[in-house]
């Protein structure tokens, strides 16, 4: 594996990336096949190879938290920390904060994020849900938090949505400065629409899904800057910034 040109491609993103007490420096990053997709309705979708993969677990050491949607946790069962590195950068790197975006409190109390942390092998899951005042609810927010998940309640105007922005205004007051977002789609979706993230990193995988397959971009986006690409073994990858 060529750790080399993965730190030469992403390092240089990082050195200068601005921070705010507000939110934030978002890095959004997902894998999108040919046709646009980035997962299956319902289904695990692996688009990534071996080469890619490893830029992403770089890319998780350069944040602090990693965040993703109910949905993505549910379906993938995901571990989101950094695994695929170097001896030297496994060895001394700061593992990120993994973060579950789940306004109904879906998320099980026996996933790996969970597991991990209750066998020291990962970092304290963080739960970022609605705040509301239903047992159900307030009993599954006992028991994650038992299992050993810390969960935060958000208040919203309403509904079973909580809108980013109050998300990452959450998460700049609790030290994150750094935040990486993987999925799921909805959530990609709204940092495109909205223009969340400052930065874009993108693998396009040779593949095509077809009709079962999720888009990315469901609307036109503005011309992307400071575009650069790396060809990692099958996969290239994408570096941008939104205009």
């Amino acid at each position: 594996m060529d750790y080399t040109a993965v730190k030469e491609f992403l390092d240089p993103l990082y050195q200068h990336a601005p921070s705010s007490d507000s939110k934030p420096y978002i890095t959004l990053t997902f894998a999108q096949s040919l046709d646009g997709k980035i997962a299956k309705r319902g289904q695990q979708l692996i688009l990534s190879g071996k080469e890619s993969l490893a830029m992403t677990h770089r890319l998780r050491i350069l944040h602090d938290g990693i965040l993703v949607g109910i949905g993505t946790a549910l379906i993938d069962d995901p571990q989101l920390n950094a695994r695929y590195l170097s001896p030297n950068d496994l060895a001394s790197a700061k593992q990120p904060r993994p973060i579950i975006l789940d306004p109904s409190l879906r998320l099980p109390c026996d996933c790996k994020l969970i597991r991990n942390y209750q066998e020291n092998k990962g970092m304290q899951p963080w739960i970022i849900t609605i705040l509301k005042e239903e047992l159900e609810h307030k009993k599954r927010k006992a028991q994650l938090e038992e299992a050993g998940a810390k969960v935060f309640a958000v208040k919203t105007d309403g509904g079973d949505h909580i809108p980013l922005p109050f998300v990452f205004s959450l998460l700049a007051t609790l030290g994150i400065k750094r935040l990486m977002i993987e999925g799921g789609a909805k959530i990609i979706q709204s940092c495109l629409a909205d223009r969340l993230c400052d930065q874009l990193i993108i693998t396009i995988a040779p593949k095509f899904i077809g009709n079962d397959g999720l888009d990315a971009v469901q609307e036109e986006l503005n011309q992307l800057s400071n575009i650069k690409y790396q060809v990692m073994g099958k996969d290239i990858v994408l570096s941008a910034t939104l205009n």
